[in-house]
């Protein structure tokens, strides 16, 4: 009787260090791996074996000041925008062209009433003259030409302020897209730093369930779905830096940095 009591005594007491053990061994380990999680966050670019953003952007927040200095750069660069000013300084160039013309026939119909018109004999021809003070002759021919001039300027007129509009119009577009490609980056880092902090808290539990099993508590299967958990996270992690990468060059695209 006395034996079987012994022995126990003996298991029980071997239980308890085992537990015991168990314990020490968890709350060291947990010490251990929150302050590494703690000083030493996990490098998701190395987790996921993608280089660190290189984004060489002067600014990636949505500040007015972030997203005004992003959208010159994006109008500086804008290829649409070069063809818009090309074409309109040429209608500017015409309509200079035409304003010079213009002046030079206005400037010259006082000599119409002048009669200076001769006849096959070389003698003044008075019914030329007489037309042109009525408003014939040459002096109607130039102030057709001068109305065909302010038509024609009207018409190019037209055409620039088209022209000036499209420009305004793609200026806003420019504006928005780089409002929304920061917008998308912002998300993007949050999504990151959310799968981040899971992993940081599927370490810590891995590792508790790694003791656990070293002592014989937890089944294979359930070790394999720490593994499969940490797949999903891998890949989760994967999935938000490549739409955080994405969101970068498709601006650094947009404002010329290649």
């Amino acid at each position: 009787m006395i034996i079987i009591l012994n022995k126990k005594v003996l298991l029980f007491s071997l239980n308890r260090l085992k537990c015991h053990l168990f314990f020490i061994v968890l709350g060291t380990a947990l010490t251990l791996r929150y302050s590494q999680v703690q000083s030493l966050p996990i490098n998701s670019d190395q987790l996921t074996n993608n280089p660190p953003i290189k984004n060489s952007l002067p600014c990636l927040d949505t500040t007015n000041q972030c997203v005004e200095q992003l959208t010159q750069q994006a109008i500086a660069n804008s290829l649409t925008l070069q063809t818009l000013n090309e074409r309109i300084t040429l209608i500017n160039d015409r309509l200079a062209l035409m304003g010079d013309r213009k002046d030079y026939a206005e400037s010259k119909l006082w000599t119409n009433y002048l009669p200076t018109s001769t006849n096959i004999d070389g003698i003044i021809d008075p019914f030329a003259w007489i037309r042109n003070l009525a408003g014939g002759g040459d002096m109607q021919r130039d102030r057709l030409a001068i109305a065909d001039l302010e038509v024609k300027a009207a018409t190019l007129e037209a055409a620039r302020a088209e022209l000036e509009r499209q420009r305004e119009q793609e200026k806003i577009f420019l504006g928005e897209k780089v409002l929304q490609l920061l917008l998308g980056y912002e998300a993007a880092t949050r999504e990151v730093e959310l799968v981040e902090s899971q992993i940081k808290t599927f370490e810590v539990s891995r590792e508790v369930f790694r003791i656990r099993y070293q002592f014989g508590e937890g089944t294979t299967e359930q070790w394999l779905s720490f593994e499969e958990r940490e797949n999903r996270l891998t890949e989760q992690l994967i999935k938000v830096k490549t739409k955080q990468e994405e969101t970068v060059r498709e601006l650094r695209q947009l404002i010329g940095i290649n």
